[in-house]
Order: structure tokens, then C-alpha cells, then sequence
């Protein structure tokens, strides 16, 4: 259904399993193997999941929101050159706002 409603929109679909892209750190660029390839290996990954919806770097205080870390290794796993040839980052930027403060 979703690749054809991008077809009526011409937009290319790619399908694609997203195992372990929650586990693995964006900012540290851990490696994102796929579901499956494992062959008795463990692998151990650099961040963690912390709480409400954060991740964590071990041993640092960076601290990423989960989505955003999920949805940026999906990225890297789809596209694997997605950052290279001069895209360095992308559109979206969150911002921290709190409801009913104003500004001085």
C-alpha cells in the first residue's frame, strides 16, 4: 500500500528492516548490522537507551532523543553514503520550547 500510494506520487519507496537502529548510537557511528548476520557474535554498542524517550552516550553527557537517533540510523542503514557528497546535515532541527512561558 505504501509503495504504491509513493508511485501516485512519485515518490521512490525504498522498504527496509530496522533492526537494531534504536540499539546503536548516531553520533558515535556504531555499526548497524542487520538482522540476522549476527553468527554467535554479541555486539555491544556505544549509547543507551536512557529515560523518557533519550539516549545516551556512555561515559559523555550528549544526550540525543530517541526517534531522532532511530530515524537517523535508518537513514545511514538505507542510504549508507547519505552523508557523504556534501549533505551534511538535514532540513529539520528541533527546538525546546515550554508551553506558557514568556519571554523577557
Amino acid at each position: 500500500m505504501l509503495k504504491y500510494k509513493g508511485e501516485i506520487a512519485v515518490i521512490k519507496v525504498t522498504v527496509s528492516e530496522k533492526s537494531y537502529t534504536s540499539s546503536a548510537s548516531f553520533l558515535s557511528l556504531d555499526y548497524i548490522p542487520k538482522y540476522g548476520e549476527e553468527n554467535g557474535k554479541k555486539y555491544e554498542f556505544s549509547g543507551y537507551r536512557g529515560w523518557r524517550g533519550l539516549c545516551l552516550e556512555s561515559g559523555s553527557k550528549i544526550r540525543i532523543n530517541a526517534d531522532i537517533n532511530g530515524s537517523y540510523n535508518i537513514m545511514r542503514k538505507v542510504i549508507p553514503i547519505v552523508f557523504d557528497g556534501g549533505i551534511e546535515g538535514v532540513v529539520v532541527r528541533p527546538v525546546r520550547i515550554t508551553p506558557n512561558q514568556t519571554k523577557n
